[in-house]
């Protein structure tokens, strides 16, 4: 893999941060307007969709020593789903009093291409740090994984509405629930069908 010069990396930072600000700004004037804060909650959604770029460029840091990368990729991986998991926001879309949907559907699509561009991002950067430590065939294998997992990581958010952190407080529930999900036919089937669509679009893009 080509890797990132510091310009290069610096330019997409700043293009990143650039776009996360512009659809933060049509929350916070959509609230204006309509006084409400619904949408609010995409905010913090793309702060988590930020927190696997922020990962992986701790591992970027200290991709002197393979085993340091190594140390990063857990917390990475934990936090990656979030990145493609403002795409399923949309399921939110809907018409409210004095808020064009035409204006809510930009609004929304600003904030899933920019954690799924987040997302990208930081699987590049972790992609490339595995393949200069343990060879490109690692690496490739690495980031097909990653966008697997994430995939099913989505779904999970989604639908069993567990979050990234909440395996740290209930790991034994988050498991229990995952099971009882695989091992049911009609839920494995749509747990399979979501988390390989999701997969697939994710690959495509990358």
């Amino acid at each position: 893999m080509k890797q990132l010069n510091k310009l290069t990396l610096l330019l997409l930072l700043t293009a990143l941060g650039f776009a996360s600000l512009f659809a933060m700004a049509m929350v916070i004037m959509r609230s204006v307007i309509s006084g409400t804060p619904w949408y609010f909650f995409l905010i913090w959604n793309l702060i988590l969709a930020w927190m696997p770029l922020g990962f992986a460029l701790m591992a970027l840091v200290f991709a002197r020593r393979s085993w340091w990368v190594l140390l990063w990729v857990p917390l990475w991986l934990l936090f990656f789903p979030n990145a493609s998991y403002i795409m399923t926001d949309l399921i939110h879309l809907k018409p409210y009093p004095n808020i064009p949907l035409w204006y809510d559907a930009i609004m929304v699509f600003a904030f899933a291409l920019t954690g799924l561009l987040l997302g990208h991002l930081s699987l590049y950067l972790m992609h490339e740090q595995v393949s200069h430590h343990f060879g490109k065939g690692t690496g490739w294998l690495f980031a097909l994984s990653s966008l697997a997992l994430s995939g099913l990581g989505v779904y999970i958010g989604r639908f069993l509405r567990w979050n990234s952190w909440d395996i740290f407080f209930t790991p034994s529930t988050i498991w229990y629930d995952v099971v009882a999900t695989l091992t049911q036919p009609d839920l494995l089937l749509k747990t399979v069908v979501i988390s390989g669509s999701l997969t697939a679009v994710t690959l495509v893009m990358y």
